[in-house]
């Protein structure tokens, strides 16, 4: 097998990865089925392998040795840190208080989160190659995915709190002040994804900011046209993820971390939904113009 057919079949894999889950009735074309076969005979190779090393004691160098990241991924890296970075400078004058605040008001809070993934997706070339229609479906379709990973990026462990560094303390919310908002069901569910991400699976900024962008370029997202081009850029990103890993930790380490971080690109999917139920309750006419459009709330729901 050449170079550009094992690039082919692990990509695959990463694909089939991440869709663990997200499609509950799937039928493979013959295009799926040879791919799948490709895997299968790629995942027997790398078991002889496996097996040749532990046999010849090799296994513990291999296991322990990095990958250091390419150029070109570190500068596809450093675009989305940058992209990122750039919009928190966007400030929006939010004077709710977060004393005792409803879902309303939450929504209302999230208005300069939305703002600033919309600032930070525009930043990606990437992105920015989509037709409009596209981009527009993408955010969305995933703005509450969205920030619901943005909110780990921000989530201070020591402070129990959210926080974005240019805010200086100002628009800070407590754990506390979220339960207020979302009710004990829905925060237990979000602070469980939340730790789940920054405390048990210890994921730092990078590894959240790339898995906002494999989040971002979801093709099943409704009203997407280029699918194909959407499928494509996420399958890269999620690659670039795993090579990130694989240049800071052992090759064994990335095996167990890395299917467990896609994963909760999954669970994020349950999360979402159950959101979006509590947000049907909401009444949109206290909403403010953006979020009411973003989230798709309008007052002929009620």
């Amino acid at each position: 097998m050449d170079v550009s057919n094992r690039r082919f079949c692990k990509r695959c894999r990463l694909r089939k990865c991440f869709e663990i889950g997200m499609r509950k009735e799937y039928i493979l074309t013959e295009e799926e089925k040879t791919r799948k076969r490709m895997r299968i005979e790629e995942n027997r190779r790398e078991k002889e392998v496996e097996k040749f090393r532990h046999q010849s004691g090799d296994v513990t160098s291999s296991n322990n040795r990095l990958r250091p990241l390419d150029p070109e991924e570190q500068q596809a890296i450093n675009e989305l840190i940058t992209a990122y970075q750039q919009s928190l400078e966007i400030c929006v004058d939010n004077d709710i208080s977060r004393n005792n605040p409803s879902m309303t008001d939450l929504v209302n809070i999230a208005e300069i989160s939305v703002r600033r993934v919309i600032d930070m997706s525009k930043k990606i070339k990437s992105f920015k190659a989509l037709s409009q229609t596209d981009q527009i479906s993408l955010l969305k379709g995933g703005s509450i995915e969205l920030l619901i990973i943005r909110s780990v990026i921000t989530f201070d462990r020591e402070k129990q709190h959210f926080l974005d560094p240019y805010d200086n303390g100002k628009y800070a919310m407590t754990a506390e002040q979220l339960k207020m908002g979302e009710g004990s069901g829905l925060f237990d569910e979000h602070m469980k994804f939340v730790k789940s991400l920054a405390m048990d699976l210890k994921a730092d900024e990078t590894v959240l900011i790339l898995l906002l962008v494999i989040s971002l370029f979801s093709p099943d997202r409704p009203s997407i046209s280029d699918k194909t081009y959407i499928a494509k850029e996420q399958d890269k990103y999620a690659l670039l993820l795993q090579h990130y890993l694989e240049s800071k930790y052992p090759v064994s380490y990335v095996r167990t971390i890395y299917p467990k971080l896609l994963m909760k690109l999954t669970d994020i999917r349950n999360l979402n939904e159950e959101h979006s139920q509590v947000l049907l309750k909401v009444n949109p006419e206290g909403i403010q113009p953006l979020m009411k459009e973003v989230l798709d709330l309008n007052v002929n729901k009620l």
